[in-house]
């Protein structure tokens, strides 16, 4: 696979602590470089086992195609419009080695449709190569941010100490309900935490080494959109429960070294009254990013991708505006467009980078 020079400019919003801004680490923009020649000085060959996790919904779990299988090749026309010297071809079939994914995703209301890396046991988890077709569906021509964010977090880690990804997103889920820390039923107890688990011991087993959970990468939101006043709360609740649960797996055996990476939901429009995809308008969309923007003050390991069109230096990301059909590779309303989606997975991977979150 090529490994060739592409210069970012993602403006994001790490926001810091309100109380501490000079001395937090965060970085409020970055101008990342990454180069075949790269020197991934923050990677030490005896350091911690680096682990990410990827949560929420939809746009997490991956409901973009990079493909149609009858030539409109998404992904690929927008590498050459953002000047991106990569081949899908490579992406597709060999994938990032130096990044391990296991996944196990699908709707949140059928059960009975969800999949994974692990074909035979969903919810046992099995670690491959970053490759596009991670995402919804089992025809595999979808992707989720795991492949832009792999792509930039490759020369940070290698074949032979590779960083992990453990995905397990659900479309349609809501943090009031499908995430519910208090459910032993819902989608935090019974899916996030033994699946994750279960990922943990397979890198102790296979590496004879305990991996450190370094973060949580957050995307969900427009199922709350209309309560959006109580969504800071919600989040609160499930980071700190994350943090403390998996306490034993961070760094210095401290839940607060867990970082948390979360991102604006969709709110491109005009006015207040403006109507999303999501089926909310834009004013209620911004009570909810509003909600992200604080949580993320709150605390300097707390960080949110200004992927708005609202916030000053937001990305603009774009996603399908259409409830049905498919739009530069984002499949139904309020999926992002493939070129975004990759995106997206790289400016997460960039305040990663920026922020010394890997060691």
């Amino acid at each position: 696979m090529k490994k060739s020079l592409v210069l970012l400019s993602l403006p994001l919003l790490c926001l810091c602590s309100c109380n501490n801004a000079q001395e937090s680490k965060k970085v409020e923009s970055s101008n990342v470089e990454i180069s075949s020649n790269q020197e991934a000085s923050s990677k030490k060959e005896d350091g911690p086992i680096n682990v990410f996790v990827l949560a929420g919904q939809s746009n997490m779990e991956g409901n973009t195609q990079f493909d149609d299988g009858d030539g409109k090749h998404y992904l690929q026309d927008a590498f050459d419009e953002m000047d991106i010297d990569e081949s899908v071809e490579d992406l597709k079939e060999v994938g990032i080695p130096e990044v391990q994914t296991s996944y196990y995703i699908g709707p949140a209301f059928n059960p009975s449709n969800r999949h994974g890396s692990n074909e035979e046991n969903n919810i046992a988890g099995k670690f491959l190569p970053t490759v596009l077709g991670m995402g919804a569906g089992d025809v595999k021509d979808q992707f989720g941010p795991e492949v832009g964010a792999a792509y930039a977090l490759r020369e940070y880690a290698s074949e032979d100490e590779p960083i992990y990804f453990v995905k397990a997103a659900y479309g349609g889920s809501s943090i009031t309900s499908n995430w519910n820390i208090n459910s032993e039923s819902g989608l935090y107890q019974s899916h996030l935490v033994k699946f994750l688990n279960n990922n943990l011991k397979l890198i102790e087993e296979e590496t004879g080494k305990k991996p450190t959970v370094k973060g949580l990468l957050w995307h969900q939101g427009e199922n709350d959109a209309r309560n959006g006043s109580t969504y800071k709360d919600n989040l609160s609740a499930l980071v700190s429960k994350f943090r403390t649960d998996f306490a034993d797996y961070a760094l210095d055996g401290d839940g607060d070294n867990i970082a948390f990476i979360d991102c604006y939901i969709f709110d491109k429009g005009d006015s207040d009254s403006a109507s999303l995809p999501s089926g909310v308008n834009v004013g209620q969309m911004k009570v909810l990013n509003n909600a992200k923007k604080e949580f993320a003050e709150e605390g300097d390991m707390n960080f949110v991708v200004n992927s708005s069109w609202q916030y000053e230096g937001g990305l603009k990301l774009q996603v399908n505006e259409n409830s049905s059909g498919v739009d530069h590779g984002g499949v139904g309303g309020q999926h992002y467009w493939a070129g975004d989606m990759f995106k997206l997975g790289m400016a997460y991977a960039d305040i990663i980078i920026e922020n010394d979150l890997l060691d």
